[in-house]
């Protein structure tokens, strides 16, 4: 189902719509993602930022309903075709740091979106106002200020994050925060290589496809040491229950 609820009818921009589509081909690496988040999604779930609906779908096979949300229409009418057939998903175009939600979520998915927000912090908390007590957040955000060059700019990302600072804004937010974990330790080296030496807005497709068939030996090593650093935070924090 499709609630248009958007005022904004921007062009996608070129760099994040080629970007989006390079990760909607890298399954393992899509997996791997999804896989790390699964064990906190249940219940009525909100997907922010949903893109062209990599997650969607798989998100609404974990959820009780899915209402996935963003606020290009390309985007949310490729998700639309992504969930045709999951009956329990509800696809949105609308700006989420203004649509007022008309109930709450157990679950609220944000994969790479707060990163694009001027005011995150503000964002942070109009989402803990969207969980019911008790509920979860779930975020992937890039890490790792120093990666900051060509590429972040290209998609438009306002900032990286450290574990220190994540944790700060989820806190300020109301937020209880369950962990903070980096993510894919060897995509922060090519992270480094296409944005900040070699100025690239945009990664090969060629180097795309090759990383994502390390994914399952990049898994294996980072189930086994959990690394220091990474392209990537993951993070869960809860809206605390009344006393």
């Amino acid at each position: 189902m499709h609630t248009n609820a958007a005022t904004d009818r921007r062009t996608v921009p070129t760099a994040q719509a080629a970007w989006l589509e390079h990760l909607r081909g890298a399954d393992a690496y899509n997996r791997w993602i999804f896989e790390t988040i699964r064990p906190f999604v249940a219940g009525r779930t909100l997907e922010v930022g949903c893109g062209t609906g990599t997650f969607s779908r798989l998100l609404a096979g974990a959820a009780a309903h899915l209402t996935a949300v963003d606020i290009e229409a390309p985007f949310v009418a490729a998700t639309e075709r992504a969930t045709a057939d999951c009956t329990n998903a509800t696809v949105i175009c609308a700006d989420a740091t203004l649509y007022p939600w008309p109930q709450s979520f157990d679950t609220i998915v944000a994969l790479e979106v707060i990163e694009h927000i001027a005011d995150d912090a503000g964002f942070l908390r109009t989402l803990g106002a969207a969980l019911a007590p008790g509920g979860r957040l779930v975020l992937k955000v890039p890490a790792l200020p120093a990666l900051y060059g060509a590429l972040d700019r290209a998609v438009g990302h306002h900032r990286r994050y450290d574990r220190r600072g994540l944790g700060e804004r989820l806190t300020e937010a109301g937020l209880a925060v369950v962990t903070i974990v980096y993510f894919n330790a060897v995509g922060a080296l090519g992270w480094w290589l296409n944005g900040r030496v070699l100025g690239r807005t945009g990664p090969p497709g060629a180097q795309v496809r090759a990383f994502d068939a390390a994914v399952p030996l990049l898994r294996r090593l980072e189930r086994l040491v959990s690394p220091p650093i990474g392209l990537s935070l993951f993070a869960v924090a809860t809206r605390p229950v009344p006393q």
